[in-house]
C-alpha cells in the first residue's frame, strides 16, 4: 500500500526515519518505490518505461538475498509497488493507445 499519510511521506524524504512512529512499516517501503516508479514514468509515460521499470525491478540485486528477512520484505515491498503502479499507470496509457490504435 504505497498510499501512506502524508507525514510519513515527508519524514521519509526528509530521511528522518528515527522520527517515524511505529518504526519502518511494509507501506513505507512501498511507497518508497512506488514513488521512483511513478517519478521515472512521468517523465516518460510510455510502454519502454514500463518495460525499463519492470526490469529493473526484477532484476534487483536485492532477489540474492531472499533468505535475508530484511532484503525479503524490501522485495515484496517493490513487487507490490509494481502491480499498484502497473494498475493505475500503464493499464490507463494502454487503453488510450487501444482507442488510438484498434483492439486486438
Amino acid at each position: 500500500m504505497p498510499f501512506i499519510p502524508q507525514i510519513r511521506r515527508l519524514l521519509i524524504k526528509n530521511n528522518k526515519w528515527d522520527e517515524l512512529m511505529n518504526g519502518k512499516q511494509p507501506g513505507d517501503r512501498c511507497y518508497i518505490y512506488y514513488r521512483e516508479m511513478v517519478d521515472r514514468w512521468k517523465a516518460s509515460p510510455r510502454w519502454t518505461t514500463a518495460h525499463e521499470i519492470y526490469k529493473k525491478m526484477r532484476g534487483s540485486s536485492r532477489l540474492s538475498y531472499a533468505n535475508m528477512p530484511e532484503s525479503f520484505e524490501d522485495k515484496i515491498a517493490e513487487e507490490l509497488a509494481w502491480q499498484v503502479f502497473f494498475l493505475w499507470w500503464v493499464v490507463p496509457y494502454e487503453k488510450e493507445r487501444e482507442k488510438e490504435n484498434g483492439s486486438i
